[in-house]
């Protein structure tokens, strides 16, 4: 199986060329199914007003991810407060065993209702097993703290910091090891497993970050 490549295409169909057990970790950020729409950028060549298939959470991955992965290895999936129990069921419902939450504070706010509800400053990711992982080193805690991309400096609407992605990958990963990002968006997890030394396939559905990715992980 070749890896450390990008995919142009529709992960359900593409995760179906993968053999069984050949996975060492799945790092992705789906769609969360709140039909998000960014307000911070003006130029609609950079991306689309809506994130594809955002309409509903999209968890029909699920399946396949667990065929795919190895025994005894571990997936990390953001999410949000308000749709994580969709994910959460719908990995369960495919074997995964969802051990915990872990929660990135972004170190800055977002914006929201500025009246009516708490400053937005975390997002949530689930971490399942498949079968009974392990730590290789020290037991991570299950807060981590990295700032946000700032909005002027975004290549994707939902782009999360590369040296988060570093950070979650090294936790459950050893050198060498397969990271496939179903959901690659600007090929922030194909950037971070360069820096540490691990192997990564990514696959985007949407065209026009597929220029986007392979300029990223030069």
């Amino acid at each position: 199986m070749k890896v450390n490549k990008v995919i142009h295409g529709d992960c359900l169909i593409e995760m179906k060329k993968i053999p069984d057990k050949s996975i060492d970790c799945i790092v992705t950020d789906p769609p969360y199914g709140i039909n998000y729409q960014s307000a911070r950028r003006t130029d609609k060549n950079l991306w689309k007003p809506k994130i594809m298939n955002d309409k509903i959470p999209y968890t029909i991955w699920t399946d396949e991810a667990f065929r795919i992965m190895k025994d005894n290895t571990a997936l990390l999936c953001f999410t949000r407060w308000d749709t994580e129990e969709c994910f959460r069921k719908a990995l369960t419902k495919s074997g995964f065993v969802c051990k915990s939450q872990i929660i990135w504070d972004k170190e800055v706010h977002g914006m929201g209702d500025l009246t009516g509800d708490f400053a937005p400053q975390h997002e949530n990711i689930i971490f399942a097993h498949k079968g009974r992982f392990t730590f290789k080193g020290k037991r991570p805690k299950s807060v981590i703290r990295s700032q946000r991309v700032s909005p002027t400096k975004l290549k994707h609407p939902n782009e999360k910091p590369v040296d988060l992605i570093e950070k979650l990958i090294s936790f459950i990963t050893i050198e060498n090891d397969i990271v496939l990002d179903l959901f690659a968006g600007c090929g922030t997890t194909g950037m971070a497993c360069k820096n540490i030394n691990r192997n990564y396939i990514l696959m985007e559905i949407d065209l026009k970050y597929i220029n986007i990715i392979n300029e990223r992980v030069k």
